[in-house]
């Protein structure tokens, strides 16, 4: 990508606006940051308090667009500093809200109102995970214009390791061990907020909203609807056995699942109430962990550690809502096989860093409710997304076919669908809906 590096970038309203936290004029895109270049970084570190009054920086060394992940764009900078420190990362990630080449993807510029509201307050020696070491983040609220500069993880250099990619679990060393570290990391951070440990502003700056919470767990489509998409979705299956597990091929499983919509449908007000009435299940979390948004080092003793990365929609929220996150992107047989030792896991670290002690039962039967919902809502867009952006789909071996590698949103379209599939049948789910 080709930047305009001229000294002055020109004030227009819709690529500058004045932040909401600091005050300072900000860019909405990388063109006009390297125009303001290190005069910009140096005030806005300074005004971030990441950069004394008696240092600036210097020089932006190297520029480059980064291409990944949905909504606005992002850039790396490599910068200097008159006077170099070891807390001054010179590696730096540039996150901003708006991506004015893409009108879908630029509607997305809201989610950076919590993102940048978490980075601002990461930065209190409070915060209990670890996050990028922020610099500076700041947004206009008003049109969710805004941009978050952190120091940038090297991944797959020294002890951290590559970065992951969602729904590639295969891909993945020991992923169950991965997940666990993930959970291990969010039962820290809910039980901390639970216990008073951060500080009163991350409160009232992320009031808890439990009628909007749980307007997500709705199903917006007619059931008629549903069982149109779900002998779509069937249909899809038998043409192409290739990319689905052979229990999912038969007609029992069809049969049932189309047999259990109308009850799903008429149960998802029970299941809201359900879902929301036990405020010990609330606290403070990351919406999404899934392994792409985490970052994981060893240590001496090869212990695995985890970071966090992407904050959108952080807030106060159901933590099986969390939970089911983190493990939404893992392969069936974690569900299948770990969910207990998963969920175990949290109920323990919650409690240990403070948090009320949750019934495991409970936390299970939440995160498998939120599956139903979600599945019926969401999952079953796989033969709608393979067929737009997959020219071949005969050509594709099975699900680890390298072609899903270029094609992100076809690869978790189809893992979401197999994923609710399989625990439909696993977990027997119109029979706990039943059930309630």
């Amino acid at each position: 990508m080709s930047f305009d590096k001229s000294p002055q970038a020109p004030r227009s309203d819709e690529r500058w606006v004045r932040g909401d936290h600091f005050g300072l004029e900000i860019p909405a895109d990388a063109e006009h940051l390297l125009s303001a270049g290190a005069d910009f970084l140096t005030q806005a570190f300074q005004a971030a308090g990441s950069l004394a009054a008696d240092n600036r920086v210097s020089s932006i060394v190297e520029a480059e667009e980064f291409h990944g992940g949905g909504t606005g764009r992002k850039l790396l900078l490599t910068v200097s500093y008159d006077q170099p420190q070891a807390d001054l990362p010179e590696r730096l990630f540039i996150k901003f809200s708006r991506n004015f080449d893409n009108e879908l993807w630029d509607r997305g510029r809201f989610m950076m109102v919590s993102e940048v509201n978490l980075a601002v307050l990461s930065r209190t020696p409070e915060f209990p995970v670890a996050v990028p070491a922020c610099l500076f983040a700041d947004v206009e609220s008003s049109s969710a214009t805004g941009l978050i500069i952190t120091e940038r993880i090297n991944h797959g250099q020294g002890s951290v390791e590559a970065l992951y990619a969602k729904c590639m679990d295969y891909m993945v060393p020991e992923p169950l061990e991965h997940y666990r570290a993930i959970v291990k990391g969010l039962a820290k951070l809910s039980g901390s907020h639970r216990a008073g440990k951060l500080p009163a502003v991350f409160d009232s700056t992320f009031p808890y909203r439990g009628d909007q919470a749980a307007a997500m767990f709705s199903i917006p489509v007619p059931e008629e609807k549903l069982v149109e998409r779900a002998n779509r979705m069937f249909d899809f299956i038998a043409r192409y056995p290739k990319l689905f597990p052979r229990k999912l091929q038969g007609a029992e499983l069809r049969q049932q699942f189309i047999r259990d919509i109308p009850d799903v449908v008429a149960a998802q007000g029970g299941i809201r109430d359900l879902l929301f009435g036990n405020p010990d299940m609330v606290a403070f979390s990351h919406w999404n962990a899934n392994i792409d948004n985490c970052w994981f080092w060893r240590d001496e003793r090869d212990g695995l550690h985890c970071g966090y990365l992407d904050w959108a929609n952080a807030g106060q929220m159901s933590v099986a809502q969390s939970v089911s996150g983190v493990i939404s992107g893992a392969e069936p047989y974690i569900w299948e096989n770990h969910l207990d030792d998963l969920l175990g896991m949290f109920v323990e670290e919650f409690a240990a860093h403070g948090g009320p002690r949750l019934s495991p039962d409970e936390l299970k039967l939440h995160c498998l409710l939120i599956m139903v919902v979600s599945g019926l809502a969401y999952s079953m867009g796989a033969p709608v997304a393979l067929g737009r952006e997959i020219e071949d789909i005969d050509a594709l071996e099975s699900y680890r076919d390298a072609a899903f590698q270029q094609h992100e949103n076809a690869r978790i379209q189809l893992h979401m669908m197999t994923r609710t599939l399989c625990a439909w049948q696993t977990f027997k789910l119109g029979d706990l809906v039943r059930q309630l």
